[in-house]
């Protein structure tokens, strides 16, 4: 029988010791992340956080109305309404006609003085969004309208 080499003496420590760091690295593979998402989990990022849910506006566009005002100034506006529910989109948009004769009644109400004031377009559209509420039967707690948005406005010259 031959004699053992010393090269098979050592390779069972050397086989052990390669199991070894095979073990470790497995390990470091495995635990590593695992270790990285349970950390995570405890650190508040601020893009992890949802944000405050606040109601998006629902805008209803609107046909361009056109009015005559008290002064005989001719006026173009295009109207997009804020509505809470879809109830009072579908009641607005079957009503669109009658809504604009309403959105028309108001403009009329005014001066070319009073539109053209620095208050003029907000004071027309709080105005509007009054008056679409009083002809909608809508309730205060939850009006029809939130909002009236006069996206372009045209003065005719005299």
């Amino acid at each position: 029988m031959a004699a053992p080499s010393t090269s098979d003496l050592a390779s069972p420590v050397a086989d052990s010791r390669r199991n070894l760091m095979v073990a470790a690295v497995v390990a470091a593979l495995i635990c590593v992340p695992v270790g990285v998402s349970l950390g995570m989990s405890w650190i508040e990022l601020p893009w992890s956080e949802p944000e405050p849910t606040r109601a998006v506006p629902e805008w209803v566009a609107l046909p361009q109305v056109r009015a005559t005002t008290i002064d005989g100034t001719v006026v173009k506006a295009r109207v997009a309404l804020d509505v809470p529910s879809s109830s009072a989109k579908s009641s607005i948009q079957r009503n669109v006609q009658q809504v604009g004769l309403v959105l028309e009644v108001s403009i009329a109400q005014q001066t070319r003085e009073q539109i053209g004031s620095p208050q003029g377009i907000p004071s027309l559209a709080e105005d509007m969004r009054d008056r679409l509420n009083a002809y909608l039967g809508s309730e205060e707690p939850e009006p029809a309208v939130r909002a009236v948005a006069i996206q372009d406005l045209l003065v005719k010259p005299q």
